[in-house]
């Protein structure tokens, strides 16, 4: 589940009066199961979507959020469990070592005019700072230089989370045929933003595709660079249908710095494109950083076997060290 379809859950059950418990980790180590940025939203009739590390942990938050919600009243707190039986301190009732900072939170009917912010800047990708603090629920402007996520905390009763909302990560699906349509569902259901390019308005693959958050039609993949930022959110397949558009989109975002960037085809034909864009006078260590054949090497046949081995790569390039240098 992405943040959207959780802001989504929490917009739904506040316009229905029901409140809300979000949870948040805010703050992780070693093994732990759930990662800073992890968050599950708790209904007061008992409904939960996404995770904060599963197992018999996330049962007993879910739990003590449902009791927090039964009482009707603010709450606003910061919990730090730790993953081992033998601990001192708050068990999570998990073995597998580390600790985690989960923040609970009370969302009521009031909070909607913010979360309709949140949901805003998601969908449209506009980069803005949600905090969360004793004080509550609030976005802000994104400071120069700020990380993706930050967790400060002096006491119980002071800590601040603050994480870049409208920064999700998006895959760029270049060429809306069947395997796009295909990695357009795969993509959506693991958590990404996907947006499609394609030069065909009226083909029943792109027409038919629900799963994309945006779909834009363009002239020449020329143009496809125009469209898809720099950083360590963007991530492209190219999978148009045509040898030449596939050069043409090739070309046009060798250049720039990205995630991941795939491209379909045979081991033959992609040396025949390499080959003419280094005549063209792009440098050969350019396409070092080209994943092609694209995907993970599962012998895939059909296009749903094929957006898998292509989601497996990009997860594989995601959960890489964060210290791994974009190409």
């Amino acid at each position: 589940m992405n943040n959207l379809d959780l802001w989504n859950f929490i917009n739904t059950s506040l316009e229905s009066n029901a409140s809300v418990c979000l949870l948040v980790v805010a703050d992780s180590s070693n093994s732990s199961p759930g990662k800073a940025g992890f968050k599950m939203a708790v209904a007061g009739n008992g409904s939960a979507v996404g995770t904060i590390g599963g197992g018999i942990m996330e049962f007993n938050l879910i739990e003590e959020a449902k009791e927090i919600l039964s009482k009707n009243i603010p709450l606003t707190k910061s919990v730090t469990l730790h993953h081992s039986k033998e601990t001192k301190h708050n068990s999570s009732g998990l073995i597998c070592g580390g600790k985690q900072t989960v923040i609970f939170h009370c969302l009521f009917k009031e909070d909607l005019e913010t979360v309709h912010k949140i949901i805003n800047a998601i969908a449209l990708g506009t980069k803005e700072l949600l905090n969360l603090s004793n004080d509550g629920l609030s976005l802000g402007k994104l400071p120069p230089d700020f990380e993706e996520i930050n967790y400060t905390q002096s006491d119980n009763d002071n800590w601040k989370y603050s994480e870049v909302i409208g920064f999700e990560d998006t895959i760029y699906i270049i060429g809306g045929g069947h395997v796009g349509l295909s990695l357009s569902k795969i993509m959506t259901s693991i958590g990404f933003r996907v947006v499609v390019l394609d030069h065909r308005e009226s083909v029943s693959t792109v027409t038919q595709n629900s799963y994309a958050n945006q779909i834009i039609i363009i002239n020449d993949y020329g143009e496809s660079s125009n469209y898809i930022p720099e950083g360590p959110k963007s991530y492209v397949a190219i999978v148009t249908s045509t040898h030449p558009t596939d050069k043409t989109a090739l070309r046009s975002l060798l250049k720039k710095k990205l995630a991941y960037l795939g491209m379909m085809g045979s081991k033959r034909k992609i040396k025949k494109i390499f080959d003419e864009l280094i005549e063209e006078g792009f440098s050969k260590n350019l396409f070092e950083k080209v994943h092609t054949p694209i995907g993970l090497e599962i012998y895939a046949e059909t296009t749903d076997e094929i957006a898998i081995s292509i989601a497996a790569e990009i997860i594989r390039v995601k959960n890489l060290p964060k210290s791994t240098e974009l190409k």
